[in-house]
């Protein structure tokens, strides 16, 4: 424990030198892509892509890649590169976003990362953010030819295996999310430790030092939610008529021609724009956009546009800003500060955005990231940036001595796509189930269709009885 306190202590007073990175975070539409390219060209930077879709090939308008006649030369690294038939994981991310990290420092520039993809950004700036990310100097076991078919297999045999070896933090993670329950039970297979243990020894580190790899300033461009609803609908029905329709049917071709038929939860056909337009590709062909079909595919990719950015919000209030907020314990020594950047009105972009965002950029670099005066947000969005007074009572599996909210609820009401009981991780995700308007139109059904029975059986009963007297 004395140990623990030193290396805290040390790493509170002493200043390690960290270079500098620049990352932008906010909703889909918002604006990202516009403000980067205006801060690259400030500050002598150039663009990483944190966006799991961005890194195919083309399909430049359902990812939403930003034109290149609109970027003004700024480079662009980890973007438009990856077959459709490839399937794209974090650990081939990571390495090809530090190589290009590496090489835009080489030659004096400024790295900026743009987020789209949350897993990403945050393997990218934070250390220790996967279970036995730091535990590489233990010695790894090789896997035997059972293990690897149990981790290659379905996701419930996965699930029930890691039960049995560390039941606390199988708690931790949906019975069907297999990327990480996977990853967990990979972990035990090469240590031989269990991943409850290693990731309580990870947050005790982050309590002893910095979790972020570089000197970083971060940005939050943000708009109103009314305001970017219309703005979003918007854009879908513009990126319709501008090639994305054309985009979607040479997917489709290639969609068709895969064996099995893949089915929308990876790669590049989990993107927004897709799976909604299914449908109508199944019934047409993609040969009639006066369809029914095709219009309920243009609003089914309007409401899953919207519902993504409720999810991004999300992210950056309740578990980037948790990250963030670590900092604190150092002074935001190594930066960490997250700047709101309001772009609700575009009339005002270059005073509320451009301008505001490369002020705090160059005070950032040039005198280091506690140098900055600017204010983390304008006044009239100050609610927006979690205070301390929040985090004091935030509750949040993220943190030391979470591991003790760490469980799942079943809900036998609700069903999820393969007709089993809803699992929600979590209390708060369990009573986001409870008050969500999915569960409450459950109930209701349940109930209409209990009392339906409750009268078919008493006009049963009553028939019975009449029967009865007639007989007599």
């Amino acid at each position: 424990m004395i140990g623990r306190y030193l290396k805290y202590l040390r790493n509170f007073i002493m200043t390690e030198p960290k270079r500098n990175i620049i990352t932008i975070v906010g909703t889909t539409g918002v604006g990202k892509s516009q403000f980067s390219i205006d801060l690259a060209r400030a500050i002598n930077g150039e663009i990483i892509n944190a966006d799991s879709m961005q890194v195919y090939k083309r399909l430049d308008n359902i990812t939403n890649k930003h034109p290149i006649q609109e970027r003004y030369g700024v480079p662009h690294h980890v973007m438009n590169h990856v077959d459709w038939k490839e399937e794209y994981f974090i650990h081939r991310f990571s390495e090809e976003a530090n190589k290009a990290i590496e090489d835009i420092y080489d030659r004096g520039k400024i790295p900026i990362v743009i987020g789209g993809t949350h897993y990403y950004l945050s393997s990218l700036i934070f250390n220790n953010k996967t279970i036995g990310s730091t535990n590489e100097i233990r010695p790894k076991q090789e896997l035997t030819k059972e293990q690897e078919a149990l981790l290659d297999g379905p996701v419930d045999n996965i699930f029930e295996e890691l039960k049995k070896i560390d039941p606390i933090i199988v708690e931790k993670f949906h019975p069907q999310d297999k990327r990480k329950l996977r990853r967990a039970l990979e972990i035990f297979y090469e240590t031989g430790e269990k991943p409850s243990f290693i990731y309580h020894e990870q947050k005790l580190d982050e309590l002893e030092s910095s979790s972020l790899k570089y000197n970083t300033l971060l940005f939050w461009v943000y708009s109103d939610p009314e305001v970017l609803k219309e703005r979003l609908d918007t854009r879908v029905d513009k990126m319709m008529v501008s090639g994305a329709t054309e985009e979607i049917k040479e997917l489709y071709g290639v969609y068709k021609e895969q064996s099995p038929v893949p089915d929308c939860t990876s790669g590049i056909w989990q993107v927004i724009g897709f799976k909604e337009f299914l449908p109508w590709l199944g019934e047409t062909n993609g040969d009639d956009i006066s369809s029914s079909l095709y219009k309920e595919g243009v609003e089914r990719m309007k409401i899953r546009t919207r519902q993504y950015a409720k999810y991004q919000v999300k992210w950056i209030k309740k578990l980037l800003s948790v990250e963030l907020q670590k900092e604190a314990r150092f002074r935001f020594k190594y930066g960490g500060k997250l700047y709101l950047l309001d772009a609700t009105d575009l009339n005002t972009w270059n005073e509320n955005v451009g301008a505001r965002g490369v002020s705090i950029a160059k005070q950032f670099l040039e005198n280091g990231p506690r140098a900055v005066t600017i204010p983390q947000a304008p006044e009239n969005l100050k609610e927006m940036i979690p205070d301390d007074g929040f985090f004091d009572n935030y509750k949040s599996n993220k943190v030391l001595g979470s591991e003790s909210n760490w469980k799942h609820y079943s809900c036998s009401i609700c069903k999820d796509k393969n007709g089993n009981d809803l699992v929600a991780v979590g209390d708060e995700m369990w009573q986001t189930h409870l008050n969500s308007r999915r569960h409450k139109k459950a109930l209701a059904a349940g109930d209409k269709k209990r009392k339906h029975m409750e009268l078919l059986q008493q006009y049963g009963d009553a028939n019975s009885r009449k029967s009865v007297k007639l007989d007599l």
